[in-house]
């Protein structure tokens, strides 16, 4: 509840129709003017209806959501709640929220940030709510609302079967049931709405893909038969999935995994796929973006397109647009809603990240451009370097979120 408080006296209270010069004689003509402590009348109160507030909320982003919650009880009850996001739903509000996990080497701490946009600029804001443990080299995924986190190590490379998943809605977490195999530096991807794990620890057939069934919440192995070119520590640099398949940047090749009928591929060296592909990429539409150095191709950024076996500029942005110093595994290419983020340090201040935003265009025989719609220094720290290790995009769909309208509402009058 929103309460609106309103005070009579002075200016703004009292009666209108009288001047401060009869307010005065009245008050000296009371019987015991030692007395008067106060002529204010009591506070008013205004009831902000329930609905009307819900409905303000609700188009109000959820990287707002985090602060909303400490201006009163009656915010975080909302922000809470199922309602708010049936309320959500009717109104058709959806929106892409970025997650970083955000480490300090020389700290050895990692934490939690949710990308806050806004007209101007945007930043990192620090999530302070109770968050898991997060190993490094563990592997994320998002499915809907929900970021799953896999694996790990702990002390000299001491890999992990860890599992959890975090609700986005509620920023709140759980431990699932462990993998049946300890892994770090794995690839992984969702396929059909399952999770592949893939590698991550020492080549062999019988084990080294595991898959977990989101619904049953069950891990399964795959046998599968592993390609020659693949390294025999399974540490792999980045994957993406595209076309329905794992693409996985490996030492010396590159390789695809297509789950639904368990068939692999794999490019070499002298490989066009190999040639370009490095940790600094992802995949927006089934296209693999991916920063060039070199500037073999004449631009920064270049495209890799699946079905044709070859790379292509990413027209319309220059390097004098893309303001970092160091593109490294620690830096970030990010697909959100469709558009291109990169983040990385930035020119003359090695402890801050920076955040390009490339909105991109398919254009006339299909070349592919993009517009820098802005820039921004993220995060910054005057002591400490800071390194995104896991950094991705969860689009909350508010119809995945409740099965049907009647349905929610069932579950609220129960509740009531």
């Amino acid at each position: 509840m929103v309460v609106i408080s309103e005070l009579s006296g002075g200016s703004n209270g009292g009666d209108p129709y009288k001047n401060p010069q009869e307010e005065e004689e009245e008050v000296n003509q009371n019987e015991n003017p030692q007395e008067v402590v106060e002529v204010n009348l009591a506070p008013v109160t205004q009831e902000l209806p329930k609905g009307v507030m819900e409905i303000i909320v609700a188009r109000v982003p959820i990287c707002y959501y985090l602060k909303l919650t400490h201006v009163c009880r009656a915010f975080r009850q909302l922000i809470a709640s199922q309602q708010l996001f049936l309320t959500r739903l009717r109104h058709g509000v959806t929106e892409s929220v970025l997650y970083a996990l955000i480490s300090l080497p020389a700290l050895d701490t990692r934490r939690w940030f949710i990308l806050h946009r806004s007209n101007m600029s945007s930043r990192f804001i620090r999530i302070y709510s109770s968050f898991p443990p997060t190993f490094p080299g563990s592997a994320a995924v998002t499915i809907g609302h929900k970021i799953y986190v896999v694996g790990g190590y702990v002390g000299f490379l001491q890999p992990l079967t860890d599992a959890i998943v975090i609700d986005c809605r509620f920023n709140t977490w759980r431990y699932l049931p462990n993998m049946q195999r300890a892994r770090f530096y794995a690839a992984a991807g969702v396929i059909d709405g399952k999770i592949y794990v893939i590698g991550g620890r020492k080549k062999q057939d019988d084990d080294w893909i595991e898959v977990f069934d989101v619904e049953l919440e069950i891990w399964e192995t795959v046998p599968s038969q592993c390609p020659n070119d693949a390294s025999a520590s399974g540490i792999f640099g980045t994957s993406v999935v595209m076309q329905g398949r794992i693409f996985i940047l490996d030492h010396l090749s590159c390789l695809a995994y297509e789950p639904r009928q368990g068939l692999w591929q794999s490019w070499g060296l002298e490989s066009q796929l190999k040639r370009l592909w490095r940790p600094f990429s992802c995949a927006v539409r089934d296209l693999l973006y991916c920063l060039d150095l070199t500037l073999s191709l004449g631009h920064p950024i270049v495209v890799y397109y699946p079905n044709e076996l070859v790379w292509r500029p990413l027209m319309g942005v220059s390097t004098s647009q893309l303001p970092m110093h160091s593109y490294d595994h620690w830096s970030k290419m990010v697909n959100f809603g469709g558009k291109l983020l990169i983040l990385g340090g930035y020119h003359g201040r090695v402890h801050d990240v920076c955040c390009v935003e490339i909105a991109l265009e398919t254009r006339q025989g299909g070349q592919i451009w993009g517009n820098v719609e802005s820039t921004s220094l993220v995060y910054t720290d005057d002591l400490h370097s800071a390194c995104i290790e896991i950094c991705l995009t969860v689009t909350v769909k508010f119809e995945q979120l409740v099965d049907t309208r009647e349905q929610v509402e069932m579950k609220m009058n129960t509740v009531i």
